[in-house]
């Protein structure tokens, strides 16, 4: 399983990038969360690329993602 959840975010990266406007929708902001805080390390660091990606393309999606990415550092 977690194979299977580190390629999801993967693919999802690459959905992403065509449209990156998908992570403002609430439903993938839930998504990232839980992957974010997934028990394992390839599934949150795959969370992380995703994010680190794409909230440098489009800064309004730093405000959405800023408290994830905050729980996560800390």
């Amino acid at each position: 399983a977690i194979a299977v959840r580190t390629k999801a975010m993967k693919c999802l990266s690459e959905v992403v990038a065509v449209d990156p406007s998908i992570l403002a929708r609430l439903d993938m902001q839930r998504g990232v969360h839980g992957r974010l805080m997934d028990n394992s390390t390839s599934v949150r660091e795959a969370a992380v690329e995703l994010l680190g990606r794409f909230v440098l393309c489009r800064p309004q999606l730093a405000e959405q993602y800023y408290d994830m990415l905050i729980e996560r550092i800390l």
